[in-house]
Formats: C-alpha cells, sequence, structure tokens
C-alpha cells in the first residue's frame, strides 16, 4: 500500500518518467543497431503495472520496469528494427515525458501556493 504521508501522485510520475526515460534509450538503442544482423528491437512496457497498481493502491514505485526484445518477424539478416515505428514511438514518448514534467512542475507549483509562496 502506499505510504500515507507519502504522495502517491508524485510516486506514479517518477515511476512513469522513468519507465519513459527507459523507453527513450531503447528506443535509441534499436535505432543504433537498425543494420546490427541478429538484433532485436526491445520494447517497454510499464504503464500497464502502473495502471494495475494505481487501481488497487499498491504503491506506485514498486513498478518494475524492463526491457523485452520483441517477436516481430525479422529481416533476412535476423534484425526486426523498423525505423518508421521507432521513430513514431520516439515521437510519442518524446510528447508523454513532456507531459508528465509539466505534472510534476504543477504539482509543485500548487505546493508553492498552498505553502504561502508566489505563485
Amino acid at each position: 500500500m502506499v505510504d500515507p504521508l507519502g504522495d502517491a501522485t508524485m510516486s506514479a510520475l517518477h515511476t512513469a518518467l522513468s519507465g519513459l526515460s527507459l523507453r527513450q534509450r531503447t528506443i535509441a538503442d534499436n535505432i543504433a543497431n537498425i543494420q546490427t544482423p541478429g538484433f532485436l528491437a526491445g520494447r517497454v512496457n510499464f504503464e500497464d503495472s502502473l495502471r494495475g497498481a494505481m487501481a488497487t493502491g499498491a504503491d506506485p514505485s514498486a513498478v518494475q520496469t524492463s526491457v523485452q526484445r520483441s517477436l516481430e518477424p525479422t529481416q533476412l539478416n535476423g534484425n526486426n528494427v523498423n525505423l518508421d515505428q521507432e521513430m513514431l514511438s520516439s515521437t510519442k514518448t518524446n510528447l508523454e515525458y513532456q507531459l508528465a514534467v509539466e505534472a510534476v512542475n504543477a504539482k509543485f507549483q500548487r505546493l508553492r501556493i498552498a505553502l504561502g509562496g508566489q505563485g
């Protein structure tokens, strides 16, 4: 369970930012290995676990994020990196990361106001 003195929102945002950061690094690794024979693209999915933790009241910081290798069909050289898919995923991930950072900033802004500081 989430610590009653802790902040589940900030914990969830931290977990999301960590997962999105890992996804960004994984996409970069995929693109860097686009010509490597036998390389299988990495995929990061943490959203389902984070959503489940939030729904059950579990601690969002306990969500594990890892890289799984894609089982999508490969090219003749055994590589399955698709540059178009990676670029689209990169753009989406960057936008989601920016949104999460804005949410953290808004949370701190509300805290500053609540503590009597300048908005």
